[in-house]
């Protein structure tokens, strides 16, 4: 696998084939807008070299239009806007064990972005971002692409894609699309909040070698390498102070797999004073997820270690700032068969799929500060469920009826 590696942010805009133009070896300016930055630039392991950024024109369902720069507010749609969006069921690069951990859609306001059923015989569909509002759609990236992993705040949208045969992460940012470069061979796992990107990044073309967590600030050439160790870091999530990832330095082979001597622990930076905290715990603790506020949770393997893992985990959470031995028990949850996908974090619910070996599959949720057990969310009965994503407002979860195409449900939060 080729690094997209070292180098600046860079941009082109597309040649009449589709294809990313603009002159090789030419370094552009970052192609996002600059605020106020929090910390200095790195330009660490940069080499000069470009990779092709595609902006997408926009399209809406009557073939005209441009891709929107300002989201709508979130009073502008209901739950019931999500209704009948038919979404991918393929999960590109699904040989990487234990992944995707996401869904192929996300939700923010009234903006969803998602991954769009692939055409007869293709594996990937195309990247869409949808205004529930007025149900305008842009196409954000060709299934050409294999577009993966979309993560939504405010009017920024990520994603995984496949350039030139590298896994990249992209951003859509003040109306314009590009790839995030750094010091890494190639990239991936992004999330996102309103003014940052946080990414994982793979040190050589390895899957299963040394990855370090990096931010990207718009205005920024590159992204700041953050966290670093032995082994990986990897499976990160950010929001408006913290960052947090999962960090296997403590694993005998150092990386996440499918092994039974699996170990990890949670590490929280601080974006405003940089300073780094692990949250340790005997046993295994990963994907950590910041969406409630001043809390964390995560998923944790103490004692029992499943295989494959995310068949069967529990899902802790605590006050950020509070030590890892008070964090709580908040459910156990079993997912029996594949997809394997994430709880959704949001304000003040926590939501996930159950899907037991015996037994129907059910949406659930339960408040954030644990006042009151979990429940059941109505009218899923009977149906094949992927996993939720949350905006303040609005839940929606992949739904399909036996034989049917995979939906998107939307249920007021």
């Amino acid at each position: 696998m080729n690094g997209s590696g070292s180098g600046a942010v860079s941009r082109s805009r597309p040649n009449e084939d589709g294809h990313p133009g603009g002159e090789a070896g030419r370094t552009a300016p970052p192609i996002f807008p600059r605020p106020r930055l929090r910390g200095p630039s790195s330009r660490r392991g940069s080499s000069g070299r470009l990779a092709l950024a595609l902006l997408v024109a926009g399209c809406s369902p009557d073939g005209g239009g441009g891709t929107p720069t300002t989201p709508p507010s979130p009073a502008a749609c209901d739950a019931s806007a999500a209704d009948g969006v038919v979404v991918s069921a393929s999960y590109v690069r699904a040989d990487v064990p234990q992944a995707p951990v996401a869904p192929l859609y996300a939700i923010d306001g009234c903006w969803l972005v998602y991954v769009a059923a692939p055409e007869a015989g293709a594996v990937s569909g195309d990247l869409r971002l949808r205004d529930l509002g007025t149900g305008e759609e842009s196409l954000l990236a060709p299934a050409a692409e294999e577009p993966r992993r979309p993560a939504l705040a405010g009017d920024v949208v990520v994603w995984e894609a496949t350039e030139r045969g590298t896994r990249v992460v992209r951003a859509r940012w003040g109306g314009e699309i590009g790839t995030i470069l750094g010091p890494f061979d190639h990239a991936g796992e992004p999330r996102v909040a309103g003014d940052a990107v946080v990414l994982t990044g793979w040190l050589t073309a390895d899957e299963a070698g040394d990855t370090d967590i990096f931010l990207y600030e718009p205005g920024q050439a590159e992204a700041v390498r953050i966290a670093s160790g032995p082994g990986q870091q990897r499976f990160p999530d950010i929001s408006a102070t913290h960052v947090a990832f999962a960090d296997f330095s403590e694993d005998p082979d150092g990386r996440f797999d499918e092994d039974a001597r699996d170990l990890a622990d949670i590490v929280v930076h601080d974006r405003r004073t940089r300073r780094v905290t692990s949250r340790s715990r005997e046993g295994k603790q990963a994907f950590p997820m910041l969406g409630a506020g001043e809390k964390i949770a995560y998923l944790e393997w103490a004692l029992f270690h499943p295989e494959p893992k995310l068949e069967q985990f529990d899902l802790r959470i605590g006050d950020i700032a509070a030590p890892a031995s008070g964090d709580a028990l908040a459910a156990s949850i079993e997912q029996a068969s594949a997809p394997y996908v994430l709880p959704a974090v949001r304000g003040e619910l926590l939501e996930w799929v159950e899907r037991p070996v015996e037994g129907e599959a059910s949406l659930r949720r339960r408040p954030a500060d644990l006042s009151a057990p979990s429940a059941e969310v109505p009218g899923l009965a009977g149906l094949e469920l992927f996993g939720p994503s949350a905006s303040a407002t609005i839940t929606v979860v992949a739904a399909r009826s036996p034989g049917g195409a995979l939906e998107l449900r939307g249920i007021e939060r």
